[in-house]
């Protein structure tokens, strides 16, 4: 019940009560008081400061909907990745730390290739954008970088991340199974190029696994989880089609999984690449580049 004059400890209480089935349950707390109350610093410097009413009536249904299994990242609207914020909500996929893995990857590799031009990145199903702007931040000198992403509904928080962080980053509405997309890549002369590098986290899941999927995850497009019966389809598409405009010694970077991974290798060869090298961390797969021949 939300109760006139309830402090800054009261309302963080009243949240916290409402998480209870919550896994992270005190940081998810501490999250949705900043968001919608003040600071945490002030719920420790001023615990008897009185809650403005629409601001704890919005934070309780806010943990409300939390406590639904609605995910936190949507509720804040936005989230950290590889050191910047990014704006998230319905209809975009969340960005996850494992994703990170793909950055290392690729900047290691643009490290590798990079001579005495900038290299051409393009970033398929590109999301929110976060693989893209992050290899762009951090090579700025290096690439000229590229972002496809087909959902009408996840473009806008591309369009509205690359403004966010002034990211020298080309946008580019389209289906990554479309051939034709392939025209849309030019160096900085305007002269149309081939590609270097490769970045993609595209839709992964099986339908075994779309079948299972966890309640937080159910609230994210299935457009950005599912691939294909195995989880293999935008892998082979993009290992086949887009592997066909890479530019000699360019290299391809992907999200990978356990359970995908000696599969997507196979996929790889198949379509002319070498040079297989497999991210770990923690003993899992993180991510796979390899090198055209």
């Amino acid at each position: 019940m939300i109760t006139d004059n309830m402090t800054f400890k009261g309302a963080y209480d009243r949240i916290y009560s409402l998480l209870e089935n919550v896994p992270d349950r005190k940081f998810d707390c501490v999250c949705i008081f900043e968001q919608f109350i003040a600071p945490k610093e002030e719920l420790y410097t001023h615990p008897d400061s009185i809650c403005p009413e629409n601001a704890l009536q919005m934070a309780v249904n806010a943990a409300h909907r939390r406590s639904e299994g609605y995910p936190l990242q949507y509720i804040l609207g936005e989230w950290e990745f590889y050191g910047l914020s990014f704006k998230v909500g319905e209809g975009v996929l969340i960005p996850r730390p494992e994703t990170e893995f793909v950055v290392d990857e690729a900047i290691r590799l643009i490290d590798e290739i990079y001579r005495d031009r900038k290299l051409i990145v393009a970033d398929l199903c590109a999301g929110t954008g976060c693989i893209a702007i992050s290899i762009a931040g951090n090579r700025r000198d290096k690439v000229k970088t590229f972002a496809v992403e087909y959902s009408g509904d996840a473009f806008p928080y591309l369009v509205d991340n690359i403004g966010r962080h002034s990211a020298d980053v080309t946008m580019i509405r389209g289906d990554v199974s479309n051939g034709r997309l392939l025209d849309n890549f030019v160096d900085d002369d305007g002269e149309e190029t081939g590609i270097d590098l490769i970045v993609s986290n595209p839709p992964y899941l099986t339908d075994e696994e779309m079948n299972d999927l966890q309640k937080e995850i159910t609230f994210e497009p299935d457009t950005a989880l599912y691939g294909g019966s195995d989880g293999l389809k935008f892998y082979r598409v993009i290992s086949a089609l887009w592997g066909s405009i890479l530019n000699k010694g360019g290299a391809i970077v992907f999200e990978a999984c356990d359970n995908l991974a000696s599969e997507m290798v196979k996929i790889l060869e198949a379509s002319g690449f070498e040079d297989i090298n497999t991210v770990m961390s923690c003993g899992h797969v993180r991510a796979l580049s390899a090198r055209k021949k």
